[in-house]
């Protein structure tokens, strides 16, 4: 448990989202639950059944699949973006610290080629090729070592290191869902446990892209449902939820002592309190039939923020509106704390950005804690009784006090933090 000496705290942040890459955006769409799915343009949809995604406006200008040039990499545009951002923030200040005092620690998917710009480029450069066996030789002499780098998980990372210099500990974690929450619980035990001052944490995902689309369109584990508009398909505990909307982004944060932040003259933004996670590794897509690996992250968290159940006052639910999630997570919640407690769930307005699907709720979080409300759950019309929470449906004015956030993941891979409000 920190103690008031050790507090760990947001100072600072940087965001491209789908509702906006400004403080001021990204609270307006919160509040008024405006959704930020919108039409794909980074390649051509007529022959997918989703064409509609959660892509920031700044993704959708700049990235085409395939591209008539060097092709843009959508985890390196984002997150040279958000650290734009990040360092344009009036709580960026981390020159006071040794350089190998700072760590990083990011969530983040593995960046999927874009296979068509690479086959063009190869039968552009040598069309005579036709043989399996010339076309080997002609990527041999044509690809190069730069473009494995670019779709590398640390390509993320690198760009944070060429921006910033830091020289701590650092490492890109790809654990899908859970990626960006645990990345900043890292980040916040290596401060809480002395081994850093400061770190750079959050997610960055970019995998709206036809190569990743043809797999999830054929797992159907995307929403498809053409009965209803697109801003409305992402509607997590609700009875007729058919499967999640995928978005993509970069959040980043600066995490130090609250001792620090305030010592220097700035105002902490929100206060990492305890973070716990759990592995269940029982299916590769399936929550444990229990809940358990949910349930122990949960508990986990709330005992290393050193209170209980009782002391929470909102959970920012993972929410993903699949069939699966929405239901376990619903069991979960019930189990842990054992009575009603408001359930917000902002995938309903922006998607689920995957790797950085927590951080992205933690800045929901950061947020709307500062403006006093608790953010709407949008699109349910009928909610499922197997998911017998308190959804709060509509914005409403709260200061909740401590908020639980979850990131749930493929393979089991679970992640809580608990947070506390600094308004």
């Amino acid at each position: 448990m920190a103690t008031d000496g050790n507090d760990v705290v947001v100072s600072a942040f940087g965001a491209v989202t789908p509702i906006g890459v400004t403080y001021e955006e990204i609270e307006r769409a919160l509040r008024t639950g405006k959704s930020g799915i919108r039409k794909i343009h980074k390649y051509d949809t007529d022959s997918f059944k989703v064409k509609h995604a959660g892509v920031p406006e700044l993704g959708n200008e700049k990235i085409r699949w395939p591209s008539s040039g060097a092709p843009v990499i959508g985890d390196i545009l984002y997150v040279r973006a958000a650290l734009k951002s990040l360092r344009a923030h009036e709580g960026f200040q981390l020159d006071q610290y040794e350089k190998d005092r700072i760590g990083c620690f990011l969530g983040a998917d593995e960046p999927v080629a874009d296979v068509v710009q690479i086959t063009k480029c190869i039968l552009e450069a040598e069309p005579d090729a036709t043989s399996l066996e010339e076309r080997a030789k002609v990527i041999s002499r044509n690809f190069r070592i730069g473009d494995f780098i670019n779709y590398s998980p640390v390509s993320a990372l690198k760009q944070v290191q060429d921006a910033l210099g830091f020289e701590g500990p650092a490492f890109s974690h790809i654990g899908l869902c859970s990626a960006s929450l645990q990345a900043i619980g890292t980040g916040f035990q290596a401060i809480r446990r002395g081994r850093l001052d400061a770190a750079i944490v959050g997610g960055v995902s970019a995998k709206i892209s036809p190569e990743h689309f043809i797999g999830l369109e054929a797992a159907d584990v995307i929403a498809s449902d053409g009965t209803v508009p697109p801003e409305e398909r992402s509607r997590p505990f609700d009875k007729w939820r058919s499967g999640y909307i995928p978005a993509e982004g970069a959040v980043l944060f600066v995490l130090e002592r609250k001792k620090h932040v305030e010592s220097s003259g700035r105002a902490p933004l929100l206060r990492i309190a305890g973070y716990g996670a759990s592995l269940n590794a029982s299916h590769i897509v399936k929550p444990h039939l229990e809940s358990r690996e949910m349930e122990l992250s949960m508990r986990r968290a709330i005992r290393d923020a050193g209170l209980d159940a009782t002391d929470i006052d909102l959970v920012n639910a993972h929410g993903t509106s699949t069939q699966l999630n929405d239901f376990h997570e619903s069991r979960a919640i019930n189990t842990v704390f054992g009575r009603p407690i408001p359930v917000t769930a902002n995938k309903s307005i922006h998607g689920h950005m995957i790797a950085a699907a927590g951080a992205m709720e933690t800045l929901n979080c950061l947020i709307s804690s500062l403006e006093g409300f608790i953010p709407g759950t949008i699109n349910i019309q009928h909610q499922d009784p197997a998911c017998d929470v308190t959804v709060v449906r509509k914005t409403v004015d709260a200061r909740p006090r401590n908020i639980l956030k979850n990131s749930f993941g493929m393979g089991g891979l679970a992640a809580t933090v608990v947070l506390e409000s600094c308004s």
